[in-house]
């Protein structure tokens, strides 16, 4: 039996792979054709990392025993792409890959911690050795997790411990040990994300007082310091950084005495662990589709000019920006993963 395919180049050769797939583990003898030039596919390039099990099962980025978690590697000058969406139907971002930072506040550590002055070297010094105690690898890549991921700053703190733990093998200090009890009403947290002017209201309101004063003792004390010192230094963009930690710190200090930070579904989780070799995945196939393409031949399947009676795989064209045709493709690939399960059940298996 032959199956002939038409779609998009994704769309179409996923649908193909997940065809043959289930003929050689049943048993089934079915050819699949898909039309058009493999060479025409729509380039999907890497480094990426993202949670997807249909991109997984078709070989594409597949990392020996991180079950579906697909790593593309792709130029070290290349900011890194991710999705925190299981699937990668969403939430796509970038992470900094140059030691530079994606977002604003990145690179405003990085700022600070390179200035001329002495004291602003000093200030990133101090704030690089307090990352490092809770497990927070000071990396600008971690920085944009922290900072920029697309998810509840409560859930970005848990990402980035998680990854920065992960890639050290150093489990860091309790957060609970920075953290005092005590029976004053607890503030709400700074909007997300928080500009410069949120920031200086809730110093009037005095909610940033009471923010630090949930901190303990020996914590609340460098803290201080660290602010005040951050006040005095002409570091350029000082202010983003200080919003970015303001940010999430206030939602750290605002949760109830002995809670938790949240748990991490399993793309997050994936995802935060994998971080630190997404990083460094500098060589290997670079184009996810070319990837598709490479394993729907292997299995045997062929490529033709035209069929007259080819079955129509749903998909639309491919966008330009880099994070736009990422998310093309994995939602492009979980439509392919449903229509041929549909397929396979009417034409190749169906019921009797």
């Amino acid at each position: 039996m032959d199956v002939a395919l038409r779609g998009n180049s994704a769309s179409a050769v996923t649908a193909g792979i997940l065809l043959l797939t289930q003929a050689r583990r049943l048993g089934h003898p079915i050819g699949v054709s898909v039309e058009g030039d493999p060479d025409d596919v729509a380039a999907v390039e890497g480094p990426t990392i993202v949670y997807s099990p249909v991109l997984a099962g078709c070989g594409v980025g597949r990392q020996l025993g991180s079950g579906p978690l697909v790593i593309v590697p792709g130029p070290a000058s290349t900011p890194l792409a991710l999705s925190l969406d299981e699937g990668g139907g969403s939430d796509w971002f970038f992470v900094d890959r140059r030691g530079v930072g994606e977002h604003a506040s990145t690179q405003a550590f990085v700022r600070l911690c390179t200035d001329r002055g002495t004291e602003a070297r000093n200030l990133g010094r101090q704030l690089r050795r307090t990352l490092g105690t809770i497990g927070c690898t000071p990396e600008p890549a971690l920085l944009d997790l922290l900072f920029g991921a697309p998810a509840a700053p409560p859930e970005r703190i848990a990402m980035t411990l998680r990854a920065g733990r992960a890639m050290t093998g150093s489990p860091g200090d309790s957060l609970i040990r920075f953290v005092s009890g005590g029976h004053a009403a607890i503030p709400d947290p700074l909007p997300s994300p928080c500009s410069a002017d949120d920031l200086q209201q809730a110093w009037d309101d005095g909610r940033m007082q009471a923010f630090i004063d949930r901190l303990s003792l020996g914590v609340r004390d460098g803290v201080e310091d660290w602010v005040e010192g951050m006040k005095l230094v002409p570091c350029h963009e000082k202010h983003e950084l200080m919003c970015g930690l303001a940010e999430v710190g206030s939602h750290l200090v605002s949760l109830p005495n002995g809670a938790m930070l949240p748990p991490l579904d399993a793309a997050k989780d994936a995802i935060s662990v994998g971080l630190g070799a997404a990083l460094g995945a500098t060589s290997g196939q670079t184009c996810a589709n070319r990837a598709l393409v490479e394993m729907f031949q292997f299995l045997g399947g062929r490529f033709v000019e035209n069929v007259r009676y080819a079955v129509p795989v749903p998909g639309i064209e491919p966008p330009t920006g880099r994070l736009e045709r990422w998310q093309w493709l994995c939602r492009g690939v979980r439509e392919a993963q449903a229509t041929a399960d549909q397929l396979w059940r009417q034409v190749v298996d169906p019921l009797q």
